[in-house]
């Protein structure tokens, strides 16, 4: 249902496969956005102008994959080189266009200077934001969109089916911002949405999506509600100007800026707010969140971000977070992927999936007490993280 594509990867990469039609005996492929069935091209996720505005295109990892998992390695490669198959109409038309106001208007922010966006530039902005997402999703296999990954097709034959009009899709809130971080070099991501009256349960399906992209130091940050008599007027946490529906000439960078401390949970939609009482906009958790930890024989058993196994860590932990006081640990799993773990006031939550050589270095650099709890199973390292107020 979501993903992030931190960079793309290489365009001499074997194309991704698409959606086929039987056409006399013979599959055909088929564009994702109008449907066009037959020859295809290449679309860059990210556009290819890109690479000529003095960005550094020095090789960099690249991955993919869902939120709440362990992304793809896609190998170490020079940026803005992934491509997806769609039909030369879209691509040297309506995408095209979408490119080049994209390029003349944005490429100042990407390298960090000041400046402004028209109103009359902010509807071809932020269709080039959704078509970035939806394009971005296509990077995942056949396989994986059969089983429910990504967007819907409507999404995608939407903003096909108003081309013309160089605007988002309707029911459609767009910002910009700055990204002060430095992990991300180029990163998109979708992160299904849910609306709500507080404290009802979650309901059983998404009804919009978040989409960010970071280029350089460029934040674009964009909310679809997909079923339209949901639609709630939102804003951030961080009074990030408002790119779409225009109102007048945005400047870059007003608002806060977001770092890579407040990156994920920005990402994931959870800086959203809803700007009616009582209803609330939050990340849909079954694409966000792991599956719910249990108690076994004294431990808690919490599933890892692999999406096979399982780690365990003392249910004491469990009463210390009642108490207000939280730790960090490193565990691995069978996989032999390491994770970085911390209690908080709603439970456990992997904050870093590396090798164990690289999970032991955060570790250890992290501030707090090292203490070792003692039970039955034996003895358990962890760190007792200190009060915001120690900081």
């Amino acid at each position: 249902m979501l993903a992030e594509l931190y960079t793309p990867i290489s365009a001499n990469s074997t194309f991704i496969s698409l959606n086929w039609r039987r056409t006399q005996g013979a599959f055909l492929p088929t564009c994702p956005f109008c449907g066009f069935t037959g020859k295809l091209t290449a679309e860059h996720v990210f556009g290819n102008w890109l690479s000529r505005i003095g960005l550094d295109l020095e090789p960099i990892a690249h991955g993919a994959g869902p939120l709440n998992r362990v992304g793809q390695d896609l190998g170490v490669r020079p940026p803005f080189r992934q491509t997806v198959r769609v039909c030369g109409g879209c691509n040297n038309g309506w995408m095209s266009r979408l490119e080049a106001v994209a390029a003349r208007v944005l490429t100042p922010f990407i390298l960090g200077e000041a400046g402004q966006i028209a109103a009359e530039d902010a509807g071809a902005v932020a269709a080039w934001v959704q078509k970035t997402a939806l394009t971005a999703m296509l990077v995942s296999s056949e396989t994986q969109r059969s089983a429910g990954y990504g967007l819907p097709q409507s999404e995608y034959r939407g903003l096909s089916d108003a081309r013309n009009e160089m605007q988002p899709l309707p029911a459609s809130q767009f910002w910009v911002g700055r990204y002060a971080g430095e992990s991300r070099f180029a990163s998109t991501w979708v992160t299904p949405l849910t609306v709500t009256a507080s404290e009802l349960p979650e309901p059983d399906r998404p009804q919009g999506y978040a989409m960010t992209i970071v280029l350089g130091q460029l934040l674009l940050h964009g909310v679809r509600f997909t079923t339209p008599s949901l639609q709630v007027e939102v804003t951030t946490r961080q009074e990030l100007p408002q790119l779409w529906p225009p109102a007048e000439r945005v400047a870059w960078s007003s608002g806060m800026p977001v770092d890579d401390a407040a990156f994920l949970g920005f990402a994931a939609g959870k800086d959203l707010r809803s700007m009616e009482r009582h209803i609330e906009v939050r990340p849909w958790k079954p694409a966000t969140e792991l599956p719910e930890s249990r108690t076994v024989e004294g431990m808690v058993e919490l599933p890892t971000a692999c999406g096979k196994h399982v780690v365990y860590y003392p249910a004491g932990l469990v009463d210390e977070a009642l108490r207000g006081r939280f730790y960090a640990f490193g565990t691995a799993c069978e996989c032999g992927t390491a994770y970085l773990v911390q209690t908080e006031p709603d439970g456990a939550h992997c904050k870093v999936a590396n090798s164990v050589d690289v999970i032991s270095e955060l570790y250890e650099s992290l501030p707090g007490k090292e203490v070792v709890l003692e039970d039955q199973h034996g003895m358990f390292p962890c760190k007792r993280l200190p009060e915001p107020s120690e900081h």
